[in-house]
């Protein structure tokens, strides 16, 4: 019930990510401060649906673990009924992980493709800056004062100043990427030592069921001896019963000879 609750939460946390990819495109391609601004807002509220997902899923993911680590625990539990539930949980564990890891290529693609936009600016503002001065602008924490000097020392100040306004804009949605790549980052390397841990406690039951099915195999063969031999015990006996049998008779005809009368 637990996984097939994860598995759930895994289709609808795609499904999110779509609304999330499409946001972006949305902001990309939004021109002027107002439309910019409210374009910004609905991602940025899609993204805050998006993580608070992507931590409910964890979450629950934690919370199966311990489950998990109760019934591994139990006694009661045949060996091989272990192994089949751990390799389901490892299964589920992967499956989380390879969500995160698409949310988390979607916010690097559109994380470049941002900073793409923002180089575009900065040539508006100052178009005899060099690839060097671009990246340094773009790459920079302060890229707003970046593009605020290149304002300054621009030829072009009516074209650079109408730019300026989004650029800081722009640069925000950069760090909040960033941001929001790291936070994913962190759950995938939580989710890797939890997928390692699993597959460490796999392997160990794997090898107590094996050896398991070695004891089950070698007691086959030890009864299958032990019926071949009761047979050849049973067909020996019978052997030394005629052979008694047969020797009582000779006895018993000699006897006769001996003592009938003349």
């Amino acid at each position: 019930m637990e996984i097939e609750r994860i598995q759930q939460s895994i289709s609808k946390a795609y499904a999110q990510i779509d609304q999330v990819k499409q946001a972006h495109e949305e902001t990309l391609n939004t021109t002027g401060d107002f439309r910019l601004s409210q374009s910004t807002a609905r991602r940025d509220d899609q993204i805050s649906h998006t993580q608070s997902m992507m931590s409910q899923v964890n979450s629950e993911m934690r919370a199966l673990r311990e489950l998990k680590n109760q019934y591994m625990s139990s006694h009661s539990v045949a060996n091989s009924q272990k192994a089949l539930l751990q390799s389901r949980y490892q299964k589920v564990g992967r499956d989380v992980k390879a969500l995160l890891t698409a949310y988390s290529n979607v916010s690097k693609n559109y994380s470049t493709q941002y900073r793409e936009k923002l180089k575009k600016q900065y040539r508006i503002a100052n178009p005899s800056a060099t690839e060097e001065e671009v990246d340094e602008a773009v790459y920079n924490d302060d890229a707003h004062q970046a593009f605020a000097q290149a304002v300054s020392n621009s030829s072009r100040v009516q074209n650079a100043t109408r730019v300026l306004s989004s650029v800081k804009q722009r640069h925000d949605d950069v760090k909040k990427i960033a941001k929001t790549i790291e936070e994913l980052a962190a759950l995938i390397q939580e989710l890797s030592e939890l997928v390692d841990e699993q597959q460490v406690q796999l392997d160990s039951i794997e090898d107590a069921v094996e050896a398991s099915n070695t004891h089950v195999q070698s007691a086959q063969v030890a009864i299958g001896e032990g019926i071949v031999l009761a047979k050849k015990t049973r067909k020996c006996k019978w052997w030394f019963i005629l052979a008694a049998l047969i020797l009582a008779i000779v006895i018993g005809v000699v006897l006769y000879l001996k003592l009938r009368p003349n």
